[in-house]
C-alpha cells in the first residue's frame, strides 16, 4: 500500500476551511480534526486535512487510530463521517517518505501503525460513513472500505488498489497484503478483488458503483448530506444488536491479522529495508520529484 500514482484522475488540493480539531492529540500537527455535525448532534465529522493530498504517515496514523478508539467512549456521537478537508482528494494512500531511506526499525513502527489505524476503523462499533470527496487510491482506498457505507463524489476521481502499476505487487504483500486484500474481498468478492488487485485498477466513481466498491455517487455538494441519509436509516436499528452484529461478522478478519501483527509488521520492514527494495522505490521516489511518476 504505498503512495500511489494518481495517473488521469484528478488531485486538486483546496484550501482548508474548518479549524476544528481532536483533543485526544499530542502531536503538534492536528492532520486530523473532530466536529459535530451540524444537523445531526449525534454525528461526528472527522475530516484528514494533510495538504497536500492526506498521505498517510505515522502522526496521521495514529491520529485516526486515537480517533476511532476515542470516539465510541463519547456517549453523544453514535455515527461518525470520515471525509477529507481538502476536495479534491480523499487520500492518496500511505506517505513513501515514511519507507524510504527509514531503517528496520522504523518500518517496523510504521507497519504497525497502519495495522492499528485500520483495526480502529474497521473493528469500530459506531456507525461509519467514508465521504469520498475526491481520488482515493491504496491506503486511501483501505480506509473507506473500512466503513460501513461509502459515498462517492461525481468527478474525475479514481479509487482502488494500484500499487502494481507504482512499484510492485510484492509492496502490497509486505505491506500487509492478506488483510488488505479480505477487506476488499468482503466487500466486493474474491473474483473482483483478484482482477482489481492484479491489474491495478483505479476505478471511476461510476465503474466503483457497477463493482460494489462505492455504494452511492453523488455530487460533491450531496456527499454529506447522503451520508446522513444512510445513518439515519442505520440509527432507526437498535444499536446494541446492530454494532454487536457489525463486530461479529469483521471479527475473522480482524483476528487473522492480530494473531500476527508483529510478524507482519516484521516481515514488512525485512522486506522494505532491503536494499535492493530500497534502489527500487529511491528511483521511484526520483521519478515523482521529476513528475514522471
Amino acid at each position: 500500500m504505498i503512495l500511489a500514482k494518481i495517473g488521469r484522475f484528478s488531485l486538486r488540493p483546496s484550501p482548508i476551511v474548518s479549524s476544528g480539531s481532536a483533543k485526544w492529540f499530542a502531536s503538534g500537527h492536528n492532520y486530523v480534526t473532530v466536529e459535530p455535525d451540524s444537523e445531526m448532534d449525534n454525528v461526528a465529522i472527522v475530516k484528514m486535512q494533510k495538504k497536500p493530498f492526506n498521505v498517510l504517515c505515522t502522526d496521521m496514523l495514529q491520529q485516526l487510530t486515537t480517533t476511532f478508539q476515542e470516539l465510541p467512549k463519547e456517549k453523544k456521537y453514535k455515527a461518525a463521517i470520515l471525509t477529507s478537508n481538502i476536495p479534491g482528494v480523499f487520500s492518496a494512500g500511505l506517505d513513501i517518505m515514511s519507507v524510504y531511506g527509514r531503517t528496520s526499525d522504523e518500518i517496523y513502527s510504521f507497519a504497525m501503525d497502519i495495522q492499528n489505524a485500520w483495526i480502529a476503523l474497521y473493528g469500530n462499533p459506531m456507525i461509519t460513513v467514508a465521504g469520498i470527496n475526491g481520488t482515493s487510491p491504496a491506503a486511501g482506498c483501505l480506509l473507506a472500505l473500512s466503513c460501513d457505507h461509502r459515498i462517492m463524489a461525481e468527478g474525475k476521481f479514481g479509487i482502488g488498489f494500484n500499487e502494481t502499476k507504482v512499484v510492485s505487487m510484492s509492496a502490497v504483500v509486505a505491506m500487509g497484503g492478506i488483510w488488505m486484500k479480505n477487506t476488499m474481498q468482503n466487500v466486493i468478492g474474491f473474483r473482483k478483488t483478484e482482477k482489481a488487485l492484479q491489474e491495478g485498477t483505479l476505478f471511476t466513481p461510476s465503474q466503483a458503483k457497477e463493482i460494489g466498491l462505492v455504494d452511492v455517487v453523488a455530487p460533491m455538494d450531496q456527499i454529506i448530506p447522503s451520508c446522513r441519509d444512510f445513518i439515519k436509516q442505520y440509527l432507526k436499528l437498535p444499536y446494541g444488536p446492530r454494532s454487536m452484529t457489525k463486530q461479529m461478522l469483521r471479527q475473522d478478519t480482524i483476528k487473522q491479522l492480530k494473531s500476527a501483527m508483529k510478524e507482519d509488521a516484521e516481515a514488512s520492514a525485512l522486506y522494505l529495508s532491503d536494499p535492493a527494495f530500497q534502489k527500487v522505490l529511491g528511483s521511484y521516489v526520483a521519478a515523482m520529484s521529476e513528475g514522471k511518476a
